[in-house]
């Protein structure tokens, strides 16, 4: 019978088409005790007679060395270790490396930081010398009770009463290897006969009689002799009844590696809100010895097993799983046992400050490493420790994607969304009209940087991941993602007439205000009652620069006083200090203050709720235009639904993002918006004085240079209660520095609706 066998009918199994996948693993102290659907009894093994102990490795000893943490470390001659006292490898020769290199997929440049630890605590106080291996010192002289200790409590029945665990898993084909990046916590054991693992393992056979091999790291008092994290390994042959052991404990493993040693104290140590200190593990079968392999980090083969030592798993194996075990006897009990898993916090996909692993792979029959086709999650005991995954794309431009689930989205952290019932599409479908037609050298931007990457499944909302070095770069984490305050001078000014239009709305000049720090160029509508706004935005990469300024193109719908306004808004646009980088980006904004306290791009604050999972918030857009060559742009549309009052946000023509909740989140945008812009700004401490900021607007170029040169916006068309795309009433420009940026609705002739053009470069000889 095979192990998994009944596994589909417990489990929640699904194909996917994943390049990388996250699992977190939690928690710690429960009172309400989850069922387990599947799992393996214990009973406490018998103490052997100890024969097949290895003799005091001590002897062998070429070198010690005195760990800071209490251990010592054994340096022991490559051909004397414990492992050739197994009956199975009496005239075994030693394979001293692998026959070929498992890793098929390249180290992404900007994860390298956080691959692997690559220290262990008694590495501060020496190291082995070559033809030696280093072995962790036992602290208990009797064989019998360091072999009873090192070997798990062997499971007699499907229901595995004193282990719980909270893993991902994959059966249903032959595996060669399991992979993964663990991230390295130290948490609480209660009992010194508990111990608590994060690991990965390769399985076959029974479930009643299985063989396995793990790797991972611990905290296990019996073994080791303390609470320390340590790295280990594991093998059975029969579901741990009376073969295997932890590490060296008994022969069987054959070590290799004279770095690295099994037992051994990791560090540094994860912390909340720190850095994420992992470890890459990888076990793999030798396709030319069968040898299977642990090779910690990408290049340190620490040893093998050989396959004299199984029988089923030689040939592959029929389940490969990550996560996380804890064994004690005061599992499914009350009180239950305050022993942690992982960090003893449940999944925590946005901060990350959980167990997780990375980057999960297998190794398939055709040693071609990947995600596997079909992944479940399982838990024994759900209100105790929780499994999760979801998955990441790590793009070609080095960002990460996470595609989350739709309901656990940031959204509902907001207060005011606890209940909110998603809104999947809106009640309306307005037909895109293109008033006016395309010049042949435009085309339509389709795609963000990430998806060549992969795709993020349905029921799965896709979020760029926001990392440490993202939060770093803010001048305070209460204003990472938002929009700094605008501050209006007293003194107003009226729109400008400097390009054949109107400045006049209803035969009244238009006011608009001064603002610090802030240079605009602009089209503006305003005087009626809109629901909703569009345009194809024609998409540049100009200049930025400092690292503290950002320059869009973008359309805003406001409503309410003007020094309170709220506002909803989406384009494009360059913010080194929020993205790090000064690539092209796509954004949405919202704030019902005018900056002061509420709103932020994209979903660094909950608020938009999303509901494709195609479109990445701040996602890098390509291609982008060039001076006389390729025009490229993006088609954006924001419309509120009359029936709900949401706020939808749409990319290309039939692409719907997302929405806000506007009856919950806005009060004058609840009904409708009363002004409309569409244009650029420029955000810099440097605008409105001298030296002026060499930031550029839209293509960098004045509006003059038209089609080729300047930025610009076509099919502009507003919404009305009539529920009619339609180009608006009444329009005038708006810049604030005429000499640095401008604004141009230009008509190309009779019969066509203006083209609006705006853009700059900032400092020039007009602007100094």
């Amino acid at each position: 019978m095979p192990l998994m066998i009944n596994l589909r009918n417990n489990i929640k199994m699904r194909r996917t088409s994943f390049k990388g996948v996250i699992i977190f693993l939690g928690l710690t102290l429960c009172y309400v005790l989850g069922e387990a659907d599947l799992g393996l009894d214990t009973t406490k093994p018998k103490i052997l007679d100890g024969k097949n102990v290895p003799n005091n490795p001590t002897r062998h000893a070429v070198k010690s060395i005195q760990s800071e943490d209490g251990d010592i470390i054994d340096c022991i001659d490559i051909y004397k270790q414990p492992s050739l006292d197994h009956p199975s490898l009496k005239n075994h020769i030693i394979q001293l490396a692998p026959s070929y290199n498992p890793n098929m997929e390249e180290i992404q440049t900007s994860e390298q930081p956080f691959r692997s630890v690559t220290s262990q605590v008694w590495q501060k106080s020496g190291s082995c010398p070559k033809g030696t291996i280093p072995v962790v010192r036992r602290r208990t002289h009797n064989d019998d009770e360091l072999l009873s200790n090192s070997r798990k409590k062997s499971p007699l029945t499907v229901h595995q009463r004193n282990h719980s665990k909270a893993i991902l898993l994959t059966e249903g084909y032959n595996y060669a290897g399991v992979k993964a990046d663990i991230k390295v916590w130290n948490p609480r054991v209660e009992s010194d006969d508990e111990y608590s693992t994060s690991r990965i393992s390769l399985r076959s056979g029974p479930w009643y009689d299985f063989e396995s091999v793990e790797a991972g790291w611990a905290v296990n008092p019996s073994v080791y002799g303390d609470r320390q994290t340590r790295l280990f390994a594991y093998w059975t042959v029969d579901a741990s009844k009376k073969t295997g052991c932890f590490d060296l404990t008994c022969p069987g493993f054959v070590q290799t590696s004279h770095e690295i040693a099994l037992g051994a104290a990791i560090y540094p140590i994860s912390v909340f809100r720190g850095l994420p200190y992992q470890i890459t593990l990888f076990i793999f079968k030798d396709p030319n010895t069968n040898n299977l392999w642990v090779q910690y980090g990408e290049r340190t083969n620490i040893g093998y097993w050989p396959p004299k030592l199984f029988k089923t798993l030689t040939y592959g194996a029929e389940c490969a799983e990550w996560g996380g075990d804890v064994y004690s006897s005061k599992l499914e009990q009350v009180p239950h046992t305050e022993t942690q898993m992982g960090n003893g916090n449940f999944p925590d996909y946005i901060d990350g400050n959980s167990g997780y692993m990375k980057r999960m792979r297998i190794l398939d029959i055709s040693l071609n490493l990947k995600f596997p086709e079909w992944v479940g999650t399982y838990a024994d005991e759900y209100w105790c420790y929780q499994s999760q995954y979801v998955s990441d794309y790590v793009s070609e431009d080095g960002d990460i994607i996470d595609c989350v689930e739709i309901y656990k989205q940031p959204a509902f952290d907001h207060p005011a969304l606890r209940n909110h019932v998603i809104q999947v599409k809106p009640s309306f479908d307005l037909k895109e009209v293109k008033i006016n037609s395309k010049n042949e050298s435009s085309k339509l931007t389709v795609f963000q940087t990430w998806q060549k990457s992969g795709s993020c499944p349905e029921g799965t909302v896709s979020i760029r991941r926001i990392r440490r070095e993202d939060l770093l770069r803010a001048n305070s984490v209460q204003q990472f993602g938002r929009k700094p305050q605008e501050v209006v001078l007293k003194s107003n000014t009226t729109i400008e007439h400097k390009d054949g239009q109107s400045p006049f709305f209803n035969n009244t000049k238009f006011t608009m205000p001064t603002i610090v720090n802030r240079s605009a160029a602009t089209l503006v509508t305003v005087g009626y009652n809109y629901i909703g706004a569009k345009a194809d935005i024609n998409v540049w990469n100009p200049n930025v620069e400092s690292e503290d300024e950002f320059t869009t193109a973008q359309m805003w719908l406001k409503a309410g006083p003007g020094d309170n306004f709220e506002s909803l808004e989406s384009g494009w646009m360059v913010n080194p200090q929020l993205y790090g980088d000064k690539k092209t980006r796509f954004f949405a904004h919202w704030t019902k203050d005018s900056y002061k306290t509420t709103g932020c791009f994209d979903l660094h604050c909950s608020g938009f709720v999303q509901t494709s999972s195609k479109v990445a918030f701040g996602g890098a857009l390509e291609p982008v235009s060039t001076e006389f060559g390729e025009q490229y742009y993006i088609n954006v549309g924001i419309f509120m639904d009359p029936k709900t009052n949401n706020w939808w946000l749409k990319i290309k023509e039939d692409l719907v993002i997302g929405y806000w909740p506007a009856s919950t989140l806005l009060f004058y945008l609840n009904h409708s918006s009363t002004l409309v812009e569409w244009g650029g700004q420029v955000y810099s401490s440097n605008v409105k004085k001298k030296p002026h900021t060499k930031t550029g607007m839209g293509s960098g170029q004045f509006a003059s240079g038209l089609r080729g040169n300047a930025c610009y916006m076509d099919n502009i068309a507003i919404v009305d209660f009539s529920m009619q795309l339609k180009y608006p009433q009444r329009v005038g420009t708006w810049a604030d520095e005429q000499y640095c940026y401008t604004a141009l609705n230009y008509q190309e002739g009779y019969g066509k609706l203006p083209i609006f053009y705006f853009g700059g470069p900032g400092q020039n000889y007009n602007c100094p």
